[in-house]
């Protein structure tokens, strides 16, 4: 991966970082509960990252199943993208690869977190 596509995906991050801390604060409402009325796969999400910067971890995890799990990942990803810019390294591309390749489990996790949402109604 060249270098301007991981300063790309470094921004691209940041970005995202930015946008979920305007929309935690804001308490912005879920899209997708609010036009069909049923929670989606990350309902609960921003609750449960702030219970984690509080080190709630416990809480967080019964609030949704999907924060730790990715904020981990997220985590890696930028930390690895930051690492390999300094020391021009190429670890990104195959952690990426890793993740897209066993996208079936990205799918039944995201299944099971939505019917343990839809049991909850978060």
């Amino acid at each position: 991966m060249t270098k301007n596509k991981k300063i790309l995906i470094l921004f691209l991050y940041l970005g995202l970082i930015l946008i979920f801390l305007i929309c935690t604060i804001f308490q912005v409402p879920c899209l997708f509960k609010t036009i069909f009325n049923i929670p989606c796969p990350a309902c609960g999400i921003g609750r449960a990252v702030n219970l984690i910067l509080q080190f709630k971890f416990i809480e967080s995890f019964k609030l949704s199943i999907l924060a730790q799990p990715t904020l981990l990942i997220l985590f890696l990803i930028l930390i690895i993208d930051i690492l390999d810019l300094i020391k021009h390294q190429d670890k990104l591309t195959n952690l990426l690869n890793k993740i897209t390749n066993n996208y079936h489990f990205i799918i039944i996790y995201l299944f099971l977190s939505w019917i343990v949402n839809l049991i909850r109604f978060i």
